[in-house]
């Protein structure tokens, strides 16, 4: 048993297979099912709870009879039953639909073969399920009581299912307290939105989500591809799957907190990603594998936000009577962030590469052509430099690992790459003095600013401050809520670090700051030094800054 917190399971959809008993299962479910069973069965009970038949339908399929079977001329029925728990909250249900399953199956309107039906399928009988607040386990243990209750024999279904069954949804969340997530999860500068700025700038695949009309966080959400929560993540990456991560509220979100209704608050949750998933589906024996890296994804991800893990941190809504507080009863590994490293770690790449490359007038001239548009052939690189295709091409070996070339086509590696080295490009472009300003010597001057150990870069690691803009100043943000008093202590902290860095005092004293008030008030663009005192010292933010905050 650990000392976090342990998400739940919320939506579950899989498509699982019986072939024990051939064809038998689902000829039986064809033989008890009746259309009114909605109406006229009673209730059920099953993992402690009583259930209701809330639905029971059935519908020609596509699928063609096999051929030993006489007598059907369409194609095979299909069977749906809802059932739900009878409780006080009324959204906990599982969804049970049959189907035939047997090799070589064909539509039976075209004679093409089924898809999604391998020739070589057994016989047997398909069973999808789909369930809300339901874990898996539960979910067979209703499946096997409905169908004692409906007049199937529970047999069929007691083995494990076969190993082609699959899970294509799996959902896991906490219910967080609103102010918290509004404060860590969501809005400009929350979690969520740093994963998406993250993510946007690797090579592979995501989409980033959001509503804010109603009220902050109303729903929010980033997915990524394997690739890019393997970047985050611990491991090699091969346990990575594609994932979403979202914090919402009831599509009519709630105003007042201040009661017991948990609805007031959002759940942040976590699922595997059909669009983003190379599989979109993880085998049903693998679910347990699956959900330790959902609960782990997810738990690292509140922590990256500041959000204490602990069951009895006061941050969890325990009014959700489907969300049980407790300790999670399989250990989890917490890393850092690994945000600002990884950023760091792109800056530094591209800095090092041109501090330690040489490079001609003409190739500086070759770079900064680049840096102005997207995708460009080298041939139109070479005429709007000026210069010839064989100098395009001396830069892009030199610099292989910033610039690709694809069948003559150039481009940036990623759009971090791109927006460092033109951050460069631009500074260079302040002065029309190649020689005394070149990209190299602005890029050494990065390097102050970017250098691990150096005691600007360790202020900002001491105080979770962010560099969002070098040029044409720069500029600073802290993500989270600080005080009047803390803020300009922590900028004077920021001064003498700057002092002791390298870095041009002026350059800092001219920089801006952008943090979250006490109230949750986003303040931008706010200078940090404005003005000095007769005895020689500054203000920050316009007052002397008192005791500082190393």
């Amino acid at each position: 048993m650990s000392d976090i917190v342990a998400p739940e399971t919320h939506g579950l959809g899989a498509k699982l297979l019986w072939d024990g008993h051939g064809l038998s299962p689902y000829w039986g479910v064809t033989s008890v099912f009746e259309p009114d069973h909605d109406e006229v069965l009673d209730d059920f009970e099953a993992v402690g709870e009583r259930w209701s038949i809330e639905t029971s339908s059935q519908w020609t399929g596509n699928i063609a009879p096999p051929e030993d079977q006489d007598g059907i001329e369409t194609g095979m029925y299909e069977f749906s039953y809802t059932v739900s728990a009878v409780d006080a909250a009324g959204d906990k249900d599982v969804v049970l639909q049959f189907r035939p399953a047997f090799p070589n199956a064909e539509n039976v309107y075209s004679g093409s073969p089924m898809q999604g039906m391998p020739d070589d399928l057994p016989e047997g009988i398909r069973v999808q399920i789909m369930s809300t607040n339901v874990t898996a386990t539960e979910a067979l243990r209703v499946l096997l009581a409905f169908a004692e209750h409906v007049g199937l024999n529970p047999d069929y279904f007691a083995d494990e299912p076969h190993e082609w069954s699959r899970v294509y949804q799996y959902e896991r969340y906490l219910r967080l307290d609103r102010q918290v997530s509004e404060d860590h999860i969501v809005g400009s500068g929350g979690i969520i939105d740093r994963l998406a700025d993250f993510a946007s700038d690797q090579s592979g695949r995501g989409e980033y989500k959001w509503d804010n009309e109603e009220i902050v966080g109303h729903y929010l959400s980033v997915a990524s591809d394997p690739d890019t929560w393997a970047m985050l993540l611990p491991g090699d990456g091969e346990g990575q799957h594609g994932k979403a991560i979202k914090n919402y509220h009831p599509a009519n979100p709630r105003g007042d907190t201040s009661g017991s209704d948990p609805l007031a608050h959002p759940k942040v949750e976590i699922s595997l990603s059909n669009e983003y998933d190379p599989d979109g589906s993880v085998s049903w024996s693998d679910l347990d594998d699956l959900q330790a890296e959902l609960d782990g994804s997810l738990l690292n991800v509140l922590s990256w936000a500041g959000v204490p893990l602990g069951p009895d941190a006061g941050v969890w809504v325990a009014e959700d009577p489907y969300f049980d507080v407790g300790a999670l009863d399989r250990d989890v590994e917490i890393v850092a962030n690994p945000l600002p490293e990884l950023r760091e770690a792109a800056a530094d790449h591209v800095e090092s590469e041109l501090v330690r490359t040489e490079l001609s007038p003409a190739q500086e001239e070759v770079l900064t052509v680049l840096t102005d548009g997207g995708q460009q052939h080298y041939e139109t690189v070479a005429a709007e430099a000026g210069v010839g295709t064989s100098t395009v091409y001396r830069l892009v070996d030199k610099l292989q690992s910033l610039i690709e070339s694809d069948d003559g086509i150039l481009d940036f590696a990623d759009d971090v790459t791109r927006r460092h080295v033109q951050g460069i490009v631009d500074k260079v472009r302040e002065t029309a003095d190649w020689a005394r300003s070149s990209i190299r010597q602005v890029a050494q001057e990065h390097d102050i600013l970017s250098a691990d150990d150096g005691p600007l870069q360790r202020w900002m690691d001491r105080h979770g401050i962010r560099l969002v803009r070098e040029h044409p100043e720069l500029e600073f943000a802290i993500d989270r809520p600080v005080g009047e008093e803390e803020i300009r202590q922590i900028l004077r902290a920021g001064l003498d670090a700057a002092e002791a860095s390298g870095l041009l005092t002026r350059q800092y004293k001219d920089a801006a700051v952008q943090w979250l008030d006490r109230d949750g008030e986003e303040r931008q663009g706010v200078r940090i030094v404005n003005g000095q005192m007769h005895s020689g010292d500054v203000r920050i933010l316009g007052k002397p800054a008192g005791r500082t905050l190393r």
